[in-house]
């Protein structure tokens, strides 16, 4: 994907992949109902149990569904109780249209529920991307570059998701962002100033500041389920792939000539040294990711690596909390602040271009779009519109990510480098759960010095695996 440097405003996009279809009978055995007469929904089970994962995560949880057979299926992704709203959403354009639609919901099932129906040929007519539409799933979808809608994509986003032949396969109604979270009480007690955080050096004074000045724990980090992933999905570009770095290693990640045992050392030191340093909360091995947004939520935690998308779930427990965004810093003085950019994970649909329901499925498309109903899938989905004219209410916490997301735009405005999410460009089909593992494996036994070898190792032994080295 393309590589660009920007300082102007850019909303755009992440995230994480993950969960949701499954099944294994094609929607499209039956015409899509089209009369206008009997308007029905088939809904996935309303399972408000989980949470969203990783953008790798293959999670056991038994997919659900029921109704199928019955019109154009959907496959879906959200494990809440969000997805009721969503539910309420696709009921209401079945009876506007008379379309019927079946909504499977797999759950924390659906990253591997989807690999295996591509493989069998048996896919759903619609279905949610989770941030690869072009690496992964491109080959099975429809191009939607003549959509009417396609004129109101943000134009960085755009770039991100459109092919080297200008194909476009989902419609975006969010983008996620890849950056660091912080509370900006925090900050201010411990004398630090965000908008001087330009390197890894900078973060690394803020974080010792937090730690002399503050009660808080400077970096909060969980290893109790997918979401640590996230701290080498932002620490990796910044060291390696980012176009304005003299000595970046884009192409070798790309060829598969990369070591991750003595090219990817330094990160895994970086990790190994805030760890010696005590920047962790004391509670990382079995924290789980509601547990770091309690912590920032409330002031007991300063920074936080991870996705914009977060930021709903700080807000929850605490509406007043005060939370900026912060571009991941750069190598040194010489590169360029970092935000990794891409589809969200819950909002980015895309048509299989053998469905039966071409009509029907653009149709359902277009009504995704409209400013009224893409806001609520922007607050179901917690991260950035996608569209220009989707308008968030200032007042709606739902707004409360992009306006952070804006500012930090702005304080950095001629210091941002974007790219597309580390894993999703650079590693074979994601990694994911191998870079959450290896840092478990470098931290849970409170050694990441006498772990440090084992944890690259496996990095390296799963990358030269899927690269066929």
């Amino acid at each position: 994907m393309k590589k660009r440097l920007i300082s102007g405003l850019l909303c755009a996009a992440m995230a994480l992949s993950l969960v949701a279809c499954g099944g294994s009978d094609s929607a499209s055995n039956e015409a899509a109902d089209t009369s206008g007469g009997d308007a029905s929904l088939d809904a996935g089970n309303d399972e408000t149990a989980g949470e969203d994962t990783a953008s790798e995560d293959d999670g056991s949880e038994e997919a659900s569904g029921s109704g199928e057979g019955s019109g154009l299926e959907l496959a879906y992704n959200l494990a809440t109780e969000d997805f009721a709203v969503f539910e309420g959403l696709i009921k209401d354009f079945t009876a506007e249209t008379g379309i019927n639609v079946t909504i499977y919901n797999g759950g924390d099932d659906y990253e591997s529920a989807m690999k295996t129906r591509m493989s069998s040929g048996d896919l759903p007519d619609m279905w949610v991307t989770h941030g690869w539409s072009i690496i992964r799933y491109s080959e099975y979808m429809m191009d939607l570059s003549d959509q009417p809608w396609v004129a109101n994509i943000d134009a960085g986003l755009k770039d991100v998701i459109t092919n080297d032949n200008g194909e476009l396969f989902i419609l975006p109604i969010t983008q996620a962002v890849a950056a660091i979270m912080y509370n900006k009480d925090v900050l201010e007690s411990a004398g630090v100033d965000p908008t001087a955080i330009r390197t890894w050096d900078d973060f690394n004074a803020a974080c010792q500041a937090i730690a002399d000045n503050t009660d808080a724990t400077p970096i909060e980090l969980c290893l109790g389920d997918a979401f640590d992933a996230y701290m080498l999905e932002v620490i990796w570009p910044t060291l390696y792939s980012n176009s304005d770095i003299a000595d970046n290693k884009a192409a070798a990640l790309q060829d598969g000539s990369f070591d991750f045992t003595t090219d990817g050392a330094d990160s895994f030191q970086m990790v190994s040294d805030w760890f010696t340093s005590g920047y962790f909360n004391e509670d990382y091995v079995s924290g789980k990711k509601d547990d770091i947004c309690s912590a920032l939520a409330n002031g007991e935690g300063g920074f936080a690596l991870y996705s914009t998308e977060m930021i709903p779930s700080i807000l929850a427990y605490n509406e007043e909390a005060n939370i900026g965004i912060l571009p991941v810093p750069a190598k040194d003085e010489s590169a360029a602040s970092y935000f990794g950019t891409g589809e969200g994970n819950f909002s980015c649909f895309g048509i299989w271009k053998d469905t039966e329901y071409a009509d029907e499925c653009k149709q359902l498309l277009e009504y995704l779009a409209r400013p009224e109903i893409a806001v609520q899938v922007v607050k179901i989905d917690g991260g950035i519109p996608g569209l220009t004219d989707t308008v968030l209410d200032d007042n709606d916490l739902a707004a409360y990510t992009t306006n952070a997301f804006k500012e930090a735009q702005s304080q950095f405005d001629g210091d941002l480098v974007y790219d597309n999410f580390f894993d999703r460009e650079y590693l074979p089909s994601g990694m994911w759960s191998v870079m959450g593992d290896s840092l478990g494996t470098l931290l849970a036994d409170g050694d990441p010095e006498g772990s440090k070898e084992e944890a690259m190792g496996m990095v390296q032994d799963n990358y030269s695996d899927l690269m066929g080295n």
